[in-house]
This record gives structure tokens, sequence and C-alpha cells, in this order.
């Protein structure tokens, strides 16, 4: 969950849901200010590990759409697994980063069901204006948290030699997995869990002056 402080002066609590749903409530009474659907989530799907916040705009990482529920309120069905970014406000979607799955070659090999496991589950992390997420098919992202122009964009799925002189592979991005410190946006990839690709690696990352 997120404390924001709005600019109005007002506080709002902000958490994600795995069924796939932001709210935005009232810190002293729980009041629903707000709710935005992002789908009905699935097992493997919905709002996971956490959501990030970059002045006015929520970063919503969704990793599996899901399907309208027998009963529940029907969600626009143009919607797709990836980032999206929310009006603080008013939760309605300012812009979205749609997922897409990347197959090819020698990739489709190692991604398992990689035509299905492409979205963001893991919480992003927030430097600057961009948002740093991992797909779960093993892409590192950089997002611009005013436009949702996609930035820059790493595959890990790969084999690498570590420093140590162990070889390892890159693979799946999930749970809390990023973090910026000391100028490097460190990374580990590999979450071998519900079917998703395996792997051992921290990765360094430095941005280019």
């Amino acid at each position: 969950m997120i404390l924001a402080k709005l600019k109005n002066g007002k506080e709002l609590v902000l958490a994600g849901q795995k069924s796939g749903t932001v709210w935005a409530l009232e810190p002293d009474t729980g009041k629903v200010v707000w709710r935005r659907d992002i789908g009905a989530g699935t097992p493997n799907g919905g709002i996971h590990w956490g959501i990030g916040l970059d002045g006015e705009t929520v970063i919503v990482p969704v990793a599996h759409i899901g399907r309208p529920l027998p009963g529940a309120e029907a969600f626009d069905p143009k919607l797709q697994p990836g980032l999206y970014g929310l009006d603080v406000n008013t939760g309605e979607i300012a812009w979205h980063y749609s997922a897409t799955p990347s197959c090819e070659g020698e990739r489709g090999k190692k991604a398992p069901r990689c035509d299905r496991l492409y979205g963001f589950s893991g919480a992003p992390t927030i430097i600057d204006g961009a948002a740093v997420t991992g797909s779960l098919d093993g892409r590192l992202f950089v997002i611009d948290t005013r436009t949702g122009e996609r930035l820059w964009t790493y595959d890990t799925l790969r084999d690498f030699q570590g420093l140590n002189g162990v070889a390892g592979r890159g693979g799946s991005f999930d749970a809390a997995s990023i973090v910026g410190v000391n100028g490097l946006v460190l990374v580990g990839s590999g979450y071998g869990m519900f079917g998703q690709a395996p792997g051992n690696m921290l990765l360094a990352f430095r941005p280019q002056r």
C-alpha cells in the first residue's frame, strides 16, 4: 500500500488487488474515494506485488487481465496485460503500455508458456520519472511515467558469466526484484514458481551518460 499526499493537501491510501482492482481510500475513515478495475485477475494475474506513485500518477503493473466473471461488473475488453498510469485524484486511466509476447526463435523455447506469461507482476521501481519493471518472460523495461512511452528494454532470458566465475542464467521477473542504489539499478532475474522461467542472476545496470 501507498500513503499518498495530494497537491490539495488531502491524503489517500492506495492499494492494488489480485482481482485486478486498484483502490483509493480515505486513511482516517476507510471510505472508498475511487476504484479502478483493470480486468478480473487470474490465479497468475491481476495486481500482485505492489504499485508505484510518481507525483499525481499511480503506476500499476498487471500480469494478466482475465475474463469477465458471472455477476461481476463488465470491464473494457480492450484492456491488456502491461503497465497502467492512473490519475491519483480520480482513478481514470491516463495511459497504458501494453505488454506483448516475444516467442520468436530460441526465445520461445526458453520462456515457458511465453504466449501467456509476459505481463508485469513485480512491484515497479520509480526513479526520476521512469518506472523500472520486469516481465514474466524475463525482459526488463523502463517506462516514462508521464506518457507511458517505452524508453528502454533489455532481455535477461539468456546465459551469463558471473563475476564470481559461476555460470548463470536469467529468467522471469516477479515479486520485489528491482532496486535503485548508488547510481545503479540492481535486478534479480529468475523466478521458477508457477511455471515461470527459473534463474539465478543479480544484474547491475548503470544509466548511460
